[in-house]
């Protein structure tokens, strides 16, 4: 079991509020949480008020974008949009600017709630790479959060979010098996990478065999050098050849895309920047691009997308973009 860094520290009390804020929203907290909530909020006023702090934020979450569908209706936008049709406009109704700031906190609240519970974590945009106790590496991509879990019989790494990628050291005697909860990756000796998307799973392999197997069935696939396979909606998906080229470009700080929808582009995007893009106008979705993009500046993305489609932004704030 590896150990973690030393110079990590513990989460001040504002982040510890957050996460505490963000587990009690969730449909599935327990009694025995709810309890230790209350000790810990009981425990010092600096508790009660962080606390009291972030709740007072979450009911205030829906003036500030009220506020913005006042200006937008206003027409008090760019000039182009003031131009466009009434049906045009109608993409820029209130929903969609509630949604972007509710999934703001939101994210940050099940982030911080999840680094929290993880023995290594990255943040948007951010890379590491852990050397394992076998001999095993770990490269993390951007916004993941894993445990580790060493035993005599196995070896097993438990994926909270995000993606990454395990160069596994040939251990017949004890397997490698990383898990999102939903499906499995076990490997003896190889490279794969996983990424999580809620209760999905995709494995692309780069180097040796690797068996994909459901947690609640029994399907299980073997996935050979250069393929992938995903799990979704409870099932495994056909085994399929993989672009590793493109696949693991963000080894290399890069993002490839070859004619994507602007939707799926998008939400790629996100994971590498601090704040949402929101795409409020459904026609863009469907829109197509293709190109080469730098990791570390995922902006630059942003403004690349605009400059080649030559659709409008507006910027709310540095971390809220709405492309429309």
């Amino acid at each position: 079991m590896p150990i973690k860094n030393p110079s990590e520290q513990p989460p001040c009390v504002s982040e510890q509020a957050s996460v505490w804020f963000a587990r009690l929203q969730a449909d599935d907290v327990t009694a025995e949480e709810q309890a230790r909530f209350k000790s810990w909020y009981r425990a010092s006023r600096e508790h009660a008020r962080a606390y009291d702090r972030m709740r007072v934020l979450w009911e205030m979450l829906e003036a500030p974008a009220q506020r913005v569908q006042a200006k937008v209706d206003a027409e008090q936008v760019p000039p182009p949009l003031a131009n466009k049709s009434p049906h045009s406009r109608r993409f820029m109704a209130a929903s969609p600017l509630i949604l972007g700031i509710a999934v703001l906190l939101s994210n940050q609240l099940s982030m911080l709630y999840q680094n929290w519970q993880s023995d290594y974590h990255t943040g948007p945009g951010e890379r590491l790479t852990i050397a394992l106790d076998d001999g095993s590496r770990i490269t993390l991509n951007t916004d993941t959060a894993l445990n580790v879990e060493f035993s005599a019989a196995q070896r097993r790494i438990e994926l909270l979010r995000g993606e990454g990628y395990f160069d596994v050291a040939p251990n017949k005697s004890r397997p490698f098996i990383v898990t999102n909860g939903t499906a499995s990756a076990r490997a003896v000796g190889t490279a794969f990478s996983v990424r999580d998307f809620a209760d999905a799973m995709r494995v692309i392999v780069s180097a040796g065999t690797v068996e994909v197997s459901s947690n609640n069935a029994h399907q299980a696939v073997l996935v050979h050098l250069n393929q992938q396979v995903s799990y979704q909606q409870g099932r495994i998906g056909p085994v399929k050849p993989a672009n590793i080229l493109e696949a693991l470009a963000w080894q290399r700080g890069q993002l490839i895309f070859n004619r994507q929808p602007l939707a799926t582009v998008v939400d790629e995007v996100n994971r590498y920047r601090r704040g949402q893009i929101l795409l409020i106008n459904p026609e863009l979705k469907e829109r197509i691009v293709s190109g080469v993009f730098d990791t570390n500046e995922p902006n630059a993305a942003v403004d690349g997308i605009k400059a080649t489609l030559k659709i409008n932004a507006l910027n709310l704030s540095e971390r809220l973009v709405l492309l429309y």
